[in-house]
């Protein structure tokens, strides 16, 4: 009895910073999806203190909303409550995008840079600048080998930043 025989190719890897990113996606549709599929509650509920504004003053920006995060979110539930109305108001768009821009930056100062420019990319991760200055040690034109010896001499206390 002949058995055909199958080869399966191995699944690539996602490397950590996908599945960060995947993980977040998901995070985030599913917030979305929770607020969105929300019933409304069965008792009133009293109406938020901050109320976007109507056209009478010029809308907060963006910075404003990232610096005083109780407005932010005064204003983020009103427009909730009131999506009909209220899409296109400037405040409401500003409130919503100082939401997004503050936890990016919470993310990014729990993540660290990004940036393989920068001594601090080196320094979050000393394997890969030990094999980064290895590798330079025989490819000296590679690229990032001076940050990465930097990284490494200002954790030596030998340079300044």
């Amino acid at each position: 009895m002949d058995n055909p025989c199958t080869v399966q190719a191995p699944r690539p890897r996602l490397g950590a910073f996908a599945a960060v990113l995947l993980v977040g996606v998901g995070i985030g549709t599913g917030i979305g999806l929770t607020v969105a599929n929300a019933e409304p509650a069965t008792a009133p509920q009293a109406a938020p203190a901050a109320r976007p504004n109507s056209g009478k003053a010029p809308p907060q920006t963006v910075t404003w909303y990232a610096a005083n995060p109780k407005a932010r979110a005064q204003v983020e539930l009103a427009c909730l409550d009131d999506p009909g109305s209220l899409r296109k108001n400037p405040d409401c768009i500003n409130a919503h995008q100082a939401a997004v821009t503050v936890a990016l930056r919470e993310a990014r100062s729990r993540t660290g840079t990004l940036n393989p420019a920068s001594t601090d990319f080196w320094r979050n991760d000393p394997e890969a600048r030990a094999n980064k200055i290895n590798l330079c040690r025989i490819a000296p034109q590679t690229q990032y080998c001076d940050v990465a010896k930097r990284s490494l001499q200002i954790e030596a206390n030998a340079a300044r930043r």
